[in-house]
């Protein structure tokens, strides 16, 4: 596998998952009410499985992403998506600070979004894991658990912050090796009134001859449409998206 298919496993799909415990908490002072006491690990562990299981998703959204990438090849660009199903819109509006005249358009069908929470949270069957510690969060603690996958991935979760007031995973660290290439990376994700969605995505990587790379995502604008016309994923502007597919790859710059 060459340097960019490795380095493209950044946003490549996620599987994580969840096991035992042990340790004592750690607590540290924070805003935090001084009398307020951690959960225990299990019952921590026991509602993150009952809020994993009571997510919801929209019907449709749309949203902001921009994307940087230094090292293996450097750019920065500015997407706006709509997305219904697993139909999506991908728009280009800007590339290396240059705003686009016209909109390049991807449309892609059977579209899963890499960083579902649904698909990037720890399971029981395929990671076993350590409680780390509750930090104080605002005015809830956030419990860390360390993690350990059972079998070998390409994509592995080494920890993850269960946020104290959803119980959902609010930070997951991972590391990342394919082929020639090694890294590690922090996905950050945050409450949009009912639904739970990512805000920020970093991973960092070595790849052969002892080249790096870097890769910076950040999700903002959210909004939940009650649904999106079917025109919606009409590309009505082919020119423009195969010009831009020539210089920037998709499968690597994509949500």
């Amino acid at each position: 596998m060459n340097a960019a298919r490795s380095y493209a496993l950044v946003g490549a799909t996620l599987a994580l998952a969840l096991a035992t415990l042990g340790a004592r908490p750690l607590v540290h002072a924070d805003t935090i009410a001084p009398d307020a006491t951690p959960l225990p690990a299990v019952l921590v562990l026991a509602r993150y499985e009952k809020a994993l299981a009571a997510l919801r998703r929209p019907t449709a959204i749309t949203f902001d992403y921009s994307v940087e990438q230094l090292g293996l090849r450097n750019m920065e660009q500015t997407h706006h998506v709509y997305r219904s199903g697993l139909s999506e819109r991908d728009e280009t509006l800007v590339v290396d600070g240059y705003t686009l005249t016209r909109p390049s358009v991807r449309i892609l069908a059977n579209r899963t979004s890499h960083y579902d929470i649904a698909a990037v949270a720890p399971k029981p069957s395929s990671y076993k894991f350590a409680f780390a510690g509750a930090v104080p969060r605002g005015t809830a603690f956030a419990y860390v658990f360390r993690t350990a996958a059972l079998a070998d991935a390409p994509f592995a979760v080494t920890e993850i912050e269960i946020d104290g007031a959803r119980f959902l995973p609010s930070v997951v660290r991972f590391k990342i090796a394919s082929g020639d290439a090694r890294g590690s990376g922090r996905l950050a994700y945050a409450p949009n009134g009912r639904y739970w969605l990512v805000r920020d995505a970093q991973v960092n990587a070595h790849l052969a001859g002892g080249a790096t790379a870097h890769e910076h995502i950040a999700w903002s604008d959210y909004s939940f449409p009650s649904a999106l016309p079917p025109s919606t994923f009409e590309n009505t502007n082919p020119y423009a998206s195969e010009k831009l597919e020539r210089r920037f790859s998709p499968a690597e710059s994509g949500p």
